[in-house]
């Protein structure tokens, strides 16, 4: 790349934020665009652009951590009236005291923050976290709710048994070559959260406020299903049927066998799949991309839009299946929808939206008033008032 491209290239990267997150000019949009569609290897130079800012993103990540903890020791350390030796990393036994005033350090720092939270934005009123629930409805429009708890199965026409066990919905074709092949929907709320088994031995995993409509056997040259909301897919690998993923009527993803995560929801602007394992094929109506494992497609609204694919952080992309909230320097709004999604909370901001990144990993499986609490902790003031949590400047 000589220095005329590399420059145009970093001017079009400039673009990019305001790109995806449609705030772009109209003849900036259309410039890039056409800058895109110009060559593959302007898209790769995009790319590696990207993977590059992710790379110095996480740079500033381990920096900020750093400075965190610096700042953490500092404070102790004027608490008993220590200073910190000029030549301390010289000596083993110095690195472990660090370590040790490291922790303790962390847990004071703590506790002040939990000190600080202003009484106003503690209430009385609690709200559990979400949990294995959905509603599975049939071909026929029967409804069947579903929870942890429930243990029930039934045929679904002459070959198929459904099963649901500890949070587990798995389908099981007794008789491949019947024709008696029915679509069912699973739905979950805000606040639930389900895992399925397909007749295929594919498992997915339907994040909150989600839904994803299958058959209930799989039949012809493809298996195909739709979703909204966010879900993780462990597909079955199977050669001769690639697996499509029909996301809004505004992408597909298409695998053979694979594992990836596709987070779609209504409410976001931009449709993120997110490979981890195997590869896969992200079309729309002009344009196909194929990624690899640790990359992520990035699909904008509207027609004619090219398809963006840079490195991906897996871990965070992922994080909700294992369990935890990922804010890695998150919008305040983004951290604020899926806090919503998972309490089946209303987020009202009293004074508009707070200029406000969260850091931090937190497990899901604790009460909103905890997380409200880490939340104060990150200079992020709010209150719970029966189901809606009250943003404060």
């Amino acid at each position: 790349m000589n220095d005329q491209q590399l420059a145009t290239s970093l001017r079009m990267a400039a673009l990019m934020p305001a790109y995806l997150r449609n705030t772009i000019s109209d003849t900036d949009r259309e410039e890039l665009e056409q800058w895109l569609a110009a060559s593959d290897s302007n898209r790769r130079a995009m790319e590696e652009l990207l993977n590059a800012d992710k790379a110095g993103k996480e740079w500033r990540d381990l920096t900020y951590y750093k400075q965190r903890t610096e700042a953490a020791n500092g404070k102790v350390l004027a608490k008993i009236g220590q200073r910190p030796s000029r030549h301390i990393h010289l000596y083993r036994a110095a690195a472990v005291a660090a370590l040790l005033i490291s922790a303790v350090a962390f847990i004071w720092l703590s506790r002040e923050q939990k000190a600080a939270v202003p009484a106003q934005s503690i209430h009385v009123a609690d709200i559990l976290p979400g949990s294995q629930k959905a509603k599975l409805v049939l071909s026929n429009g029967e409804s069947l709710a579903l929870d942890q708890d429930a243990d029930t199965s039934f045929m679904q026409g002459a070959s198929v048994k459904v099963q649901q066990q500890q949070g587990l919905l798995a389908y099981q074709d007794f008789d491949a070559g019947t024709d008696d092949i029915q679509f069912h929907q699973l739905i979950t709320p805000n606040g639930g959260e389900y895992h399925l088994q397909l007749e295929d031995g594919t498992h997915v995993w339907l994040n909150a406020a989600s839904s994803l409509r299958f058959p209930t056997r799989f039949a012809g040259s493809e298996r195909r299903v739709q979703l909204t909301g966010e879900a993780y897919f462990e597909v079955a690998k199977d050669a001769k049927h690639p697996f499509i993923v029909d996301v809004q009527e505004r992408a597909s993803v298409e695998v053979l066998g694979t594992h990836f995560n596709i987070n779609a929801y209504t409410d976001e602007e931009n449709i993120h799949t997110t490979l981890l394992e195997g590869a896969v094929a992200v079309a729309t109506a002009s344009d196909r991309r194929r990624i690899a494992p640790g990359q992520q497609a990035v699909v904008r609204p509207g027609a004619g839009h090219p398809i963006i694919v840079g490195a991906a952080d897996t871990v965070r992309a992922i994080a909700w299946k294992n369990g935890v909230f990922d804010f890695n320097d998150a919008k305040l709004t983004e951290v604020m929808r899926q806090v919503s999604r998972w309490y089946d909370i209303q987020v009202v901001y009293e004074q508009g939206v707070p200029d406000i990144r969260v850091w931090g990993r937190m497990k899901r499986n604790q009460n909103l008033q905890q997380l409200i609490r880490i939340l104060n902790g990150m200079d992020v003031r709010a209150r719970l008032e029966d189901r809606k949590l009250i943003v404060m400047p």
